[in-house]
């Protein structure tokens, strides 16, 4: 048990389920049974919220959150956060994704909150926007630093970007990584023969596997129109598990592409993850990541992955646990792709050593206890 217990408000921009959404109900349930008493509250409606309720964990939707840019919504989620914290009183607040960073540490700082941490899983200044948008969101970053006694980033290069630009928060810049909890994946995870099944694929299908939010950096369409050739010439077929704002814009890519069946997009699917052992290969062919979770829970299976050196990945698939392409290159897509398609025997030692690296390297038990020692700081 830690000692000195806190009132802690997680406060995280969306309630979509993905990669920080997982981490904010892990925290925060976990913090709850330690001891302490916690708050989670987000923008709009989502798994997020209905998680939380049924482990018991408060849930407060913000109304007026929004993920993109609005000033007049902004300011509006501000009073609303500040309406919470007045109600809850919390001695920590902890931040989640970049819109919130700038938002609630606004309210965070306005309310004289004892300690504020702000946990970013990638940089959107990082991301392939216009430079008006990455000189402001950089700019925001360095100017609510202030507000901010610690800034957790989730892997090396983050960090050390935060330092090169002087995103300093009050007290320290620190880095923990994304970790999986291995038993309770490999419990999840179906057979090969139930996942296929439950994604109506065939037995004998070459799978490319994809898990990912429909949002512009996870880069789809681009990703549709690079690996369209291998598609159409019946070397593989391709699966995409999620959902999103550009769901229309991938259906109308798939129908321009002609992919017909050879792509298939199920949703936005519960516990997709136990549904990895379904595919050959996993591909994340994103445009800007931080530390990707569907990255690390493919390594955990045990899947050959490809992913383009964005964020993390390169770091997290180092010591031959994977292949790294440059972000947006085409040819060298197809190229990974193709290469493990005629290889099983690589494809089977890059499995191996992906979910080596997670046993070794990521686990969830370092991330849980590094991320609850800072409620001690």
């Amino acid at each position: 048990m830690l000692g000195a217990k806190h009132r802690i408000l997680f406060l995280i921009t969306t309630s979509d389920w993905g990669g920080a959404q997982f981490f904010v109900h892990a925290l925060a349930k976990a913090a709850k049974e330690e001891g302490h008493s916690v708050i989670v509250a987000a923008g709009g409606e989502g798994e997020l919220g209905s998680r939380c309720t049924q482990d018991g964990i408060h849930f407060e939707p913000l109304t007026t959150m929004r993920r993109e840019l609005s000033p007049l919504h902004d300011l509006a989620a501000i009073h609303e956060i500040r309406t919470i914290i007045k109600d809850f009183k919390p001695d920590i607040v902890h931040l989640n994704s970049s819109k919130m960073g700038v938002v609630g540490s606004i309210a965070a700082s306005l309310d004289h909150i004892p300690l504020v941490i702000y946990r970013i899983g990638g940089w959107s200044f990082l991301e392939d926007i216009p430079t008006w948008k990455k000189s402001l969101y950089l700019w925001s970053e360095k100017w609510t630093a202030r507000n901010k006694d610690i800034v957790v980033t989730v892997h090396p290069g983050d960090e050390a970007e935060a330092k090169g630009r002087r995103i300093l928060p009050k007290e320290r810049l620190t880095t923990i990584s994304n970790g999986i909890d291995l038993s309770a994946l490999d419990t999840r995870v179906k057979n090969r023969a139930d996942a296929r099944r439950a994604l109506g694929l065939a037995d004998d299908a070459f799978v490319i596997g994809t898990l990912a939010n429909f949002y512009p950096p996870k880069n789809i369409p681009w990703y549709l129109d690079a690996i369209a050739p291998l598609l159409r010439d019946g070397k593989a077929i391709a699966t995409i598990i999620g959902n999103g704002p550009e769901r229309h814009m991938i259906e109308e890519a798939s129908q321009k592409l002609n992919l017909g069946r050879s792509l298939s997009l199920p949703g936005r699917l519960p516990d997709a993850a136990s549904l990895l052992s379904a595919f050959d290969l996993f591909v994340l062919p994103s445009s800007k990541e931080g530390m990707p979770w569907s990255l690390l829970e493919a390594m955990a299976a045990g899947l050959p992955c490809i992913a383009t050196d964005v964020g993390a990945c390169r770091w997290m698939l180092e010591q031959d646990a994977g292949i790294i392409v440059p972000p947006n290159d085409a040819d060298a897509m197809r190229s990974a792709i193709t290469s493990l398609i005629n290889d099983p025997a690589r494809r089977a030692t890059l499995g191996a050593n992906a979910r080596r690296a997670v046993e070794t390297r990521f686990r969830w038990e370092d991330t849980l206890r590094a991320s609850l020692a800072l409620f001690d700081n």
